[in-house]
């Protein structure tokens, strides 16, 4: 029996998961690492098509099976990791497909989430064209049910990825009572913090590789960042702003650890 160890690397996106693929490929040559493998983006789509109560589970395993069955049979490397965006729903839905499946889960502040991907969205226009023109692209709130249809046509982008980082991170946190091994960490912990090395250690070790030292200096060297164009950063929205990201994802915020800055409480305050 093949005994490549598959290690999925999942988040909302705007995590740092390019990074950390060509962090484990350098560091690991027993490791088989890759950013977004294969035909991912297919599978993302007919993921939200599940969501969204149009196709059936069955469908969408026998796509994977199709389009990305044969990865880790092919692999010769001991582990075989995937940071992969795509599959955020993947774990959950079906982690017989990955044998022994072990799941990192990235969260970042919905706060710098948001803004980072409306600006990303606007300044790549791989991005704009698979955010604005590609149907399921992104789970659809009104199909799933989470969103009334009352509310369609003034439901801007800004709330609708809100919901998308609610509803992305519920979907990959719901591994954490299931027997999936699995470890959530945060984006800010990794990549803005001087606890950067200590932390990638512990994802090192869950994954079952041994600790490599001395690469604090690596986690300065961002990939994919996204500059800033029209969106400001959260201190410089309105009260009204605030509270829209608040009712979407406040609850999860508080469970993830955000949102109990002085002046991001004065702002959502003021609007209740």
């Amino acid at each position: 029996m093949k005994d490549t160890q598959p290690i999925l690397i999942i988040s909302t996106g705007r995590t740092g998961t390019i990074f950390l693929s060509r962090l484990f490929a350098d560091l690991y040559p027993d490791t088989a690492s890759y950013h977004e493998r294969g035909a991912s983006r297919p599978i993302q789509i007919l993921t939200n098509l599940h969501f969204s109560h149009l196709l059936p589970k069955s469908v969408l395993k026998s796509a994977w099976k199709l389009l990305k069955g044969s990865e880790i049979e092919s692999c010769e490397k001991k582990f075989h990791i995937d940071a992969n965006n795509f599959l955020y729903g993947l774990a959950s839905l079906a982690p017989e497909l990955y044998p022994n499946l072990k799941v990192v889960h990235i969260v970042r502040d919905p706060r710098t989430y948001v803004t980072s991907q409306l600006n990303f969205s606007l300044q790549k226009w791989t991005s704009f064209i698979a955010n604005y023109f590609v149907p399921f692209w992104q789970p659809n709130p009104f199909l799933i049910g989470e969103v009334p249809l009352s509310k369609i046509f003034g439901f801007t982008r800004f709330e609708k990825y809100c919901w998308i980082w609610n509803f992305k991170n519920r979907v990959m946190d719901g591994l954490e009572n299931s027997s999936t091994p699995y470890l959530r960490v945060r984006f800010e912990d990794l990549f803005n913090t001087s606890n950067s090395e200590e932390l990638f250690g512990k994802i090192s070790e869950f994954i079952g590789l041994p600790t490599v030292t001395g690469i604090r200096d690596r986690f300065r060297e961002p990939a994919n960042t996204s500059s800033k164009t029209d969106f400001p950063e959260w201190p410089e929205w309105t009260h009204q702003r605030a509270a829209q990201l608040q009712s979407f994802c406040g609850e999860r915020m508080i469970k993830y650890g955000y949102g109990s800055e002085t002046n991001w409480l004065e702002k959502i305050k003021k609007n209740q």
